[in-house]
Parts: structure tokens; sequence; C-alpha cells
């Protein structure tokens, strides 16, 4: 029998799904569509472009909720993520949603040639001269690592003069800031207890600045994969886990580190930069991958996402590992859609 617990509401990330053909893309969009699922985020790394991609989806989808998940605050002026943001709302009908972040040196530095200076400072800015653009403020913007010019206004009216813009950050002072600023906050790779505890820097910071709670979106990201058989659902997130901690930075191994898994963190990076990718995979341990991920039968599935709720998750953003196959994918979305629908 499926438990039934707090209802928690539903996302869905293709970030990892990068390399799929695009109609499959929108295949799986439309599928979270039908199923109740009410976000679809899209990532950028070194892929598709989020904009064009989310785009191409408000042409092909009817109510879900269209974000970026996320663009970062380096590659593009305020001006040109506001005018993107702002589009993408008209072309929806007003369901854009704008997931910031600052990304990694890597991907800043190696990939755009930017310098990654003062990142926190960046993406506060970046998120006030956004929301000048898009309520077309001609006084403009000027702070201390980014500038709007006075006179300047959108060209066009988009559907709402406040467009939602949830942060993604992991580090206390990001997080609290979050709360301070942001409409909505996109942790990844944490466990319910975390989860719980971080959501205290969230709340102090909308206390700072006299915000409720209510009014504000904690949308964590949860890698998923339901099957019948949870040691093979497991086996197929140790990748998806193994290359964050190994590839993506500081950031996630240090995320993972504090959670009480140094010691797995350590040996995923080293045999991942040594170049042993197989061995990093594999030095994800099971207890990882149950705290961070829903995978495996309905009813266990149904219980992390009780988790999840109960921890303060607004909604479970679910992320496919890269190696599901289309139908696997399709009963992921189709199983989670039925076991939220089916809460009291």
């Amino acid at each position: 029998m499926i438990p039934t617990g707090p209802l928690i509401r539903l996302g869905l990330a293709i970030g990892a799904l990068d390399r799929r053909p695009a109609g499959e893309l929108t295949h799986l969009v439309r599928v979270a569509e039908d199923a109740g699922f009410e976000m679809v985020l899209v990532a950028e790394a070194w892929g598709r472009d989020a904009f064009v991609t989310l785009g191409s989806l408000a042409s092909r989808t009817e109510r879900i909720r269209l974000g970026t998940g996320i663009v970062n605050v380096y590659s593009r002026s305020p001006a040109a993520i506001a005018m993107a943001a702002a589009t993408l709302d008209d072309l929806s009908g007003g369901r854009a949603v704008l997931g910031l972040g600052v990304s990694g040196k890597a991907v800043i530095e190696g990939w755009h040639g930017t310098p990654m200076d003062r990142p926190l400072r960046r993406l506060r800015e970046t998120t006030e001269a956004v929301r000048a653009v898009v309520r077309r403020d001609r006084a403009g913007y000027a702070g201390e690592t980014i500038r709007v010019g006075p006179s300047f206004a959108l060209a066009f009216h988009a559907p709402r003069e406040r467009i939602p813009i949830y942060h993604a950050c992991l580090t206390p002072a990001a997080i609290r800031q979050c709360g301070e600023i942001a409409d909505g906050w996109l942790p990844y790779l944490l466990t319910t207890d975390t989860l719980r505890s971080d959501l205290r820097s969230i709340e102090a910071g909308l206390r700072a600045a006299g915000r409720d709670r209510a009014h504000f979106t904690v949308a964590t990201f949860v890698p998923a994969l339901v099957a019948d058989d949870a040691a093979a659902a497991r086996s197929r997130l140790r990748h998806h886990i193994a290359f964050y901690v190994g590839a993506m930075g500081r950031f996630y191994h240090e995320v993972i580190s504090r959670q009480g898994h140094a010691e797995a963190a350590d040996r995923v990076r080293a045999e991942w930069q040594a170049g042993r990718r197989d061995a990093a995979v594999d030095a994800v341990p099971d207890e990882l991958v149950d705290a961070l991920a829903v995978c495996g039968p309905p009813e266990r599935c149904r219980a992390k996402l009780e988790e999840l709720a109960g921890a303060g998750a607004d909604i479970a953003v679910v992320y496919l590992p890269e190696s599901a196959e289309r139908d696997e994918a399709e009963r992921t979305l189709r199983a989670l859609g039925a076991l939220v629908s089916a809460a009291p």
C-alpha cells in the first residue's frame, strides 16, 4: 500500500538530458505537463541555449511554467537576461521563471573567458538590475559590479512587471542572501536533514528583509528514477552524483562533504580527476544515493517525496539521469505524477 502524507508539487529538470534530440526533450516535457508537473527548468552549461530551448517549449506546451535552471550571471549582461526572460514571458503567456546562479569557475572562466569576480555581489546586483529592466524602469541601475544606463526601457510590455527569480546557491551566505532578495531557492544534492537545516538561513534572510515564507518557493532538485528494482535504479543514479562531485568544481564536493560524506566525496573526486570514471562511480555509496535521490519502486519514491515535503520543500524538481531510456523517463514522470495527484 502506498503511504499518504504531505503534498509536494513537481517540476522537471532536463539538464542531464541535453544530448537527447530536441524532439525527445519536447516530448518528455509534454509528458510531464500531462502528468501534472507544474514547472520545467532548463539548465545551461556548454550545451543548448536555455532561452532558445524554452522559447521552443513555449509554443508546444500550454500550462507548465518555463524556467532557466540555471543561467549564470556572467556570460550575459543583466539587460540581455532581462530581455530574454521578458520575451519568454511574452511568448508563453506569463509562464516564465528565471533561475540565476554564479555557476563555477571552470564554466565562467574556461568556457566564457570571463573573470568570476565577486560572485555573491554579482548575483544580488543582477537580480536587482533584471527586475528594474523588466518593470521598464528608465532610471537604470548602478551597482558595484554592473550598470544599466538610464533612459533605456524595454520596447514592449511583458505580461508581468515582475518575473519570479530563483537562486541556485549552496553556501550559507548565498542561501541567506537568497532569502533576502529572491522569490525562490533551487538547492541541489541535499539530504532532507541538510535541507531542513539550510532553510534556517533562508528564513533568516526572509526575516531580515521583512518577507513572508508563504510567498517564497523552495524547489529542490532531486535525482530520480522510478523502477521496480531499487538496486538497479540506485546504480543508474551513481554516475549522475559522481559527475557533479568529481567534475563540477569544488562546491558540490564541499556540499557532499559537509553532509557527513567527506571520505566518499574525496574518493569520488580523486578517481574522477584521475580519469578513472568507473571507479569514481563505484565510490558513490548506496547510503549517499538513498539520502539524495528519489529512486526505486513507487512506494519508496512516495516516502522520499514525503520526507522532502516534511523538510520544507515546496517543489521536487525531478532530475532524470542521462542514462535513462526514453521509456524509463516517461514511466518515472507518469509514476511520480500519479503519486502526487493521489495525495490527500
